[in-house]
């Protein structure tokens, strides 16, 4: 099979357009699994995009920019890590979701990148599985969708159109650098202040409900998350309840050090 856009009910015309929606880039190597996944994710009603190496990717991703990316962790020419360290550094692709496939080769060098996708289904031939993660990476990002408007609060602002996260105070603005899924975490809780979230309702709300990768995922986020506010003085606006969960409060402690929920 050569790498090619299939579309369900549509025609070649949307990709030179740049009007696909739903449509999954897949980097795998192997012509006969990247097939059947395309097949799979094609009848749940998803356009499919194929590339059996990294140069063949970047050159579909010059074209039109998928809704996710599906990228196995060992490919012919290249290790997948490495492909989605350059999606994630790339302007125009670093908000792609990125689901990784197979199993990992190095899982410490790898445990970086972990926390830097957004799934992963450790076998290839579990269409269902690949599947739901698609369809669970999808809902997720789209909060914040980009019609949102941006939410302020204590200071801190977050505008989803433009992905930006800033503190103002006294009339000096500070940016923030803060990660993709970080920001659905950060938004999710900005939109619901003063309210306690378990783990577990945190992983239904921002993650679609999911486990992948382990149960200290939020913890590991939510640590994330506050490292990227510090720089604002705004790490402490995310609190944590001790056993019981996280909270955003627009006014706390200058102390940043809360203690963490298990």
């Amino acid at each position: 099979m050569s790498d090619a856009l299939h579309r369900q009910g549509g025609t070649r015309n949307a990709l030179v357009q740049g009007e696909l929606l739903n449509n999954v880039l897949i980097i795998e190597s192997s012509q006969d699994i990247a097939q059947s996944i395309s097949e799979n994710l094609r009848k749940a009603g998803l356009c499919t995009l194929v590339a059996l190496d990294s140069v063949r990717a970047w050159q579909l991703l010059a074209t039109v920019l998928p809704d996710v990316v599906l990228l196995n962790w060992l490919l012919a020419n290249q290790s997948g890590a490495s492909v989605a360290n350059q999606l994630r550094s790339n302007p125009a692709t670093k908000h792609i979701p990125i689901v990784m496939l197979g199993a990992r080769k190095d899982r410490r060098r790898d445990d970086d990148l972990v926390m830097n996708v957004d799934g992963h289904v450790t076998h290839t031939q579990r269409y269902d599985e690949i599947v739901a993660a698609v369809i669970a990476v999808r809902r997720q990002r789209q909060i914040p969708r980009l019609t949102d408007k941006a939410v302020s609060l204590g200071g801190l602002t977050l505008d989803p159109a433009t992905r930006r996260v800033y503190v103002e105070r006294a009339g000096v603005r500070t940016m923030l650098s803060v990660g993709p899924t970080e920001l659905r975490l950060l938004y999710f809780l900005m939109t619901h202040p003063e309210r306690i979230f378990t783990q577990n309702q945190l992983q239904e709300e921002v993650w679609g409900g999911r486990i992948f990768f382990g149960e200290r995922t939020v913890y590991t986020y939510v640590a994330r998350l506050r490292a990227s506010l510090r720089p604002g003085r705004c790490d402490c606006m995310i609190e944590a309840i001790h056993r019981v969960g996280y909270r955003f409060v627009s006014t706390g402690a200058a102390d940043s050090g809360s203690t963490q929920a298990n």
